[in-house]
């Protein structure tokens, strides 16, 4: 199995000398099990791991907040002596299963500071949703994991030369990529749109020289896995309604989700406005949909002023989405990716990487921005933020596609840079936005699909 980001992270959690207990939040396998386990074989320390789906019998233990004997149980069902100062990791996987295991971290922080302990479970939010226990707020580290980014997907098919090549580049000298590297960065961005970023897939691509057909039927049978959960945890919601709110929701990716696309979907399933708000809830929990909010991008952060009802989804995956939406490999193959299926791939893909842009801690959040109706058409995909500016992001087709919304925003917000993201080669243009009899200078970042993981990188160096 490949390395990733996730497992430099968690080694360095684990060398703090002061180490909270560690939360890893994702969906079912964005490999953060695996993650956990080459963490602990790079430290050469054990990882004493707990199934909780397998274990129920220690709910109770856990509820009394009884460390030590949670501690001889473990050592028990693990064969291994567990003490609060040995050099180890204990994981206890599949927490969803066991809410009061959360709540009970707490006390491993403030009773065994010692010992390293690492939480994981696929649905973990969603469950603790629907339970009344305390919260260990301030004695946890949080960290958000999703699918691999495309700079670790390049790590992970050894495409270290082209890996190495991107982070050589700055704001002053990316003009100067060589076109034969950037028509190859382009095809690997192709295939990373085919492969997806669920570690799994990326291994069978590896193991089968990227068959496709090979990775369609994971990626199938992966989605079904979703959808079976479903009925697990519905909650007063039948599995079949759920289904058929999960599959309206993936139909409405990329596009603004209004009142009444709402009404349709909740129709469709033969389900309710409230019955789709509470789907809507449970799916983000288990990070399987993100909510793009609207914001009226006033300041830093950009989560102070939204509006809820004004949104768009992004999906867990560019992989899965495409294998949910049946959008043949052909299609993706044979036309840039800004154009495939009017633009929604390049939309998922850049928000994919933008999603997962901070740090992991950071809990991750994205935000698009429009004018009201009364001042004109207009909208910017996506806002990045480097400090405290904010800086509107367009997904265009090619370096002639029309900027007009950039040049509402760049006038209207006063904003200084601007970044357009397509299959075109990198460059910084200098610009004058233009609206209605006002003018302002600014500076436009043409960004290949290939850099949008190095765009802080970017924006900093100039």
């Amino acid at each position: 199995m490949f390395n990733r980001q996730a497992v430099t992270d968690i080694i360095h959690w684990y060398q703090q000398p002061q180490r909270k207990p560690l939360v890893i939040r994702g969906a079912r396998q964005v490999g953060k099990t695996t993650a956990v386990r080459m963490a602990g074989k790079q430290l050469g320390v054990p990882v004493i791991e707990i199934n909780l789906e397998r274990h129920p019998e220690l709910d109770p233990l856990f509820r009394r907040y009884q460390l030590d004997d949670l501690l001889f149980n473990f050592s028990l069902i693990t064969g291994e002596a567990i003490t609060p100062d040995k050099p180890l990791i204990l994981f206890l996987d599949e927490a969803q299963a066991t809410p009061a295991a959360y709540s009970c971290l707490r006390y491993f922080w403030e009773d065994m500071p010692q010992l390293a302990v690492i939480l994981t479970g696929s649905l973990l939010d969603q469950v603790l949703n629907n339970y009344q226990l305390p919260s260990p707020v301030g004695r946890i580290e949080p960290y958000y994991m999703g699918a691999l980014r495309f700079d670790e997907f390049l790590q992970a098919i050894g495409a270290e030369k082209e890996s190495r090549a991107l982070d050589m580049l700055n704001a002053r000298n990316m003009h100067l990529i060589p076109d034969s590297l950037h028509e190859k960065l382009l095809g690997l961005v192709r295939r990373y749109t085919l492969t997806g970023g669920m570690p799994h897939c990326i291994q069978l691509g590896l193991d089968t020289h990227f068959n496709h057909a090979d990775i369609l039927k994971y990626q199938t049978a992966l989605l079904q896995t979703y959808r079976d959960d479903f009925a697990k945890y519905r909650g007063s919601q039948s599995a079949l309604t759920l289904n058929a709110l999960f599959n309206g929701i993936l139909g409405q990716i990329g596009q603004q989700f209004s009142h009444k696309q709402a009404q349709e979907i909740a129709q469709q399933s033969s389900g309710d406005n409230r019955q789709l708000n509470t789907a809507i809830e449970h799916f983000q929990a288990a990070l399987l949909f993100y909510r793009v909010l609207h914001s009226h991008a006033e300041a830093v952060p950009l989560g102070a002023e939204t509006k809820i009802r004004i949104s768009k989804f992004l999906f867990l995956d560019i992989g899965l989405l495409l294998a949910a939406q049946n959008i043949p490999a052909q299609n993706i193959m044979h036309a840039p990716l800004e154009l495939t299926n009017r633009g929604l791939l390049a939309e998922q893909f850049v928000g994919q990487q933008l999603l997962y842009a901070k740090p992991a801690y950071v809990n991750p959040e994205l935000y698009y921005w429009q004018p009201p109706k009364a001042e004109g058409q207009a909208e910017i995909d996506f806002l990045f933020t480097v400090g405290n500016e904010i800086i509107p992001v367009e997904v265009k087709a090619g370096s002639s596609g029309t900027i007009k919304s950039l040049h509402t925003f760049v006038i209207k917000k006063q904003a200084n840079r601007a970044i357009r993201i397509s299959s075109a080669k990198p460059s910084v243009d200098k610009l004058e936005a233009k609206l209605i009899q006002q003018t302002r200078p600014f500076q436009l970042f043409n960004i290949p699909f290939y850099l949008v993981n190095h765009l802080e990188q970017l924006l900093t160096s100039i």
